[in-house]
């Protein structure tokens, strides 16, 4: 068989086939937009485990959600190497390790303080929600970006941000005791996790290269987003036989906010010496349109389309008060009789603009997806699996016997019942178990027959819990149900099942697609955020609208508010700088004169009444 009759390499573009092939070490792919990049990363790991390049059982995908995690084994899976390979955030690898050392070296394993907030508020007591989690946030970030805390002050100015507590000195000092009570209750949080399993590395030597020698092929996926704190540890997995591909988009670096450095993958080859960078322009997700809105957003040429031309995009104007009806017209007139709702998405800034459109359209009798990404630990039928899964017990047994349940469940055969709406099991003895362990406390369950089926959207849940599950066997083998819980506690993102038209930010969004996309409030002070001041955050803004336009298949409609209501007062806005210029593209492509027309015409308005203000 040639290389180009191989299946593998069936249906792949030339650059695909090159990112899929190549056997450069270390490579950096620069995959943009919708341009396959899972598919090229799975493919890449079959390939070399089929020409014997690599071991697939010690190959490590490093990814930044398990949501991300969990679709690349289901690939590999396709192509029958899943169960081999291993795959997590940087979080779930690095706890993994530390309990494996700590196994090792017969020592206790670590205490993770899953809730930071908790313990802030304890020593705030008087501080509200709001500035709690504001606290917890910039902590993040200056673990993030390896900042102490006597750095802060100068740290943060240059960054643009705005220290809680109102001034630098009182978050200094929190933060400082922040980290004392966590050494004096000897417990980390999640980033310091990360930070204690690469001083492992670096002053263990015996255990650095077990660790290396167990992930020799290490591929990161979302290189983009990647933070000098994770960086760190990702370069102490690197030994003189690793093999790395890390992966990611400088267009589509989203999370400088949150600690990410955009900077580390520009400057992939000064970080790894010899690197290859290969690019996958070629979009196979939007229409040439959509691709020309974003091009402009960015000031650059379009991506490549494979998809055929479509229909441009529209920018529809709203007073504010119109906006839900005119949000709902839109909707149900590309709402197809027989399909799905979720064919349909809509897309804001923030949070905070998106419920009353969620209400609103609630009202209008349209079907709204439940918040399409939410936590698994959260759900009801999760919390009632995870009573009758005892924190000692084997993980490997309880999913294995949870596996058992679900099959007898389907047709009816078993006597026990998740009960969605009191998130508890109960029993064929009519209690309500907090937990049917056996020997080693894994999960038991009774064989009768006086009990109907477990509902398809509640088995849907379960069974995303259980392939988490096995994404944290795979990492840990011999791992308990309590340490599966606690890692599953740093990204238990799922998304939503149930049928209705998808509602989430621009953040949210990411690593999603549909057909039909509705992005609204695209009103300046929204998109760029009012707070984003330096020339970085603005950046950031413009490549966050970039993300947001390219989750968009078919049709793109963009809308913007000329005047919103905030309790009494009424106040004037402009749209988005980035929709004019969107706008100013559109009339000169195309016919949609009208829309450009009205921002046109809303701009002069605003112009008219500043000059009779002053």
């Amino acid at each position: 068989m040639t290389q180009a009759d191989h299946p593998l390499l069936e249906g792949l573009t030339a650059e695909q086939r090159d990112a899929v092939t190549t056997r450069a070490s270390p490579l950096c792919l620069i995959a943009g937009a919708g341009s396959g990049k899972t598919r090229v990363l799975t493919r890449r790991i079959a390939w070399h485990a089929d020409q014997g390049h690599i071991d697939p059982r010690r190959t490590l995908a490093v990814t930044f959600t398990r949501r991300a995690a969990r679709e690349l084994r289901s690939r590999l899976r396709q192509l029958r190497v899943a169960n081999t390979v291993k795959a997590g955030t940087f979080h779930s690898i690095a706890l993994a390790q530390l309990r494996r050392y700590a196994a090792d070296s017969d020592k206790r394993p670590p205490l993770i303080l899953d809730n930071p907030a908790k313990l802030i508020s304890e020593l705030h007591p008087s501080s509200d929600r709001r500035t709690v989690s504001s606290i917890v946030s910039e902590i993040s970030w200056c673990r993030a970006r390896l900042v102490a805390p006597e750095d802060y002050p100068a740290a943060a100015k240059p960054a643009g941000r705005r220290a809680p507590l109102g001034h630098s000195e009182r978050f200094v000092r929190t933060f400082t005791d922040y980290q004392q009570a966590k050494r004096k209750r000897r417990v980390l949080d999640f980033d310091d996790v990360l930070t204690r399993a690469t001083e492992i590395m670096k002053s263990q030597p015996r255990h650095a290269a077990a660790q290396r020698w167990l992930h020799q092929h290490l591929l990161v996926d979302e290189f983009q987003d990647i933070n000098p704190l994770q960086f760190g540890l990702l370069q102490s997995w690197l030994g003189d036989d690793s093999t790395l591909l890390v992966v990611g988009d400088p267009d589509q670096a989203i999370y400088g906010w949150n600690g990410a450095d955009p900077k580390l993958i520009d400057s992939v080859a000064e970080h790894f010496p010899g690197c290859a960078v290969l690019h996958m322009r070629t979009n196979f997700r939007s229409t040439p349109e959509v691709l020309v809105a974003a091009g402009r957003v960015l000031g650059r040429e379009a991506q490549p389309a494979f998809r055929p031309a479509g229909a441009e995009p529209t920018i529809t104007v709203c007073d504010g008060a119109d906006e839900p009806d005119i949000l709902a017209r839109l909707i149900r007139q590309r709402h197809r009789p027989g399909s799905r709702w979720r064919r349909q998405a809509v897309l804001a800034r923030t949070n905070s603009q998106l419920e009353p459109l969620r209400q609103a359209l609630k009202r209008r009798n349209i079907p709204v997806a439940a918040s399409s990404e939410t936590g698994l630990l959260r759900q009801p039928e999760i919390a009632a699996v995870r009573q009758a899964w005892a924190g000692n017990a084997r993980l490997a047994s309880c999913v294995a016997d949870t596996r058992q349940w679900l099959s007898e469940t389907s047709d009816g055969s078993s006597d026990e019942s998740i009960a969605a709406s009191s998130g508890s099991v109960t029993s064929r003895r009519g209690t309500r178990a907090t937990g049917v362990a056996g020997g080693d406390g894994a999960f038991i369950s009774p064989s009768s027959s006086d009990t109907p089926a477990v509902e398809d959207n509640i088995k849907a849940f379960i069974e995303v819990f259980l392939e988490f599950a096995d994404d944290h066997l795979s990492l840990d083998p011999d791992a308990t149900a309590g340490a599966f819980f606690t890692a599953l506690r740093s990204d238990d993102r799922v998304l939503g099942t149930s049928d209705g038209v998808d509602l989430t930010t621009f953040h949210g969004a990411k690593g999603q697609e549909w057909p039909v996309v509705y992005l609204v409030g695209l009103e300046d002070g929204y998109v760029p955020i009012h707070h984003a001041r330096t020339s970085e955050a603005r950046a950031e803004e413009q490549r966050l609208l970039h993300v947001a336009i390219t989750r968009a298949q078919q049709e793109l409609h963009l809308l913007w508010c000329n005047q919103r209501q905030r309790g009494d007062k009424i106040f004037q806005n402009e749209p988005s700088p980035w929709v004019t210029t969107i706008a100013e593209g559109i009339q000169a492509e195309s016919s949609q004169v009208d829309h450009v027309a009205a921002v046109a015409r809303a701009r002069e308005m605003l112009r008219s009444q500043r000059d009779k203000q002053h």
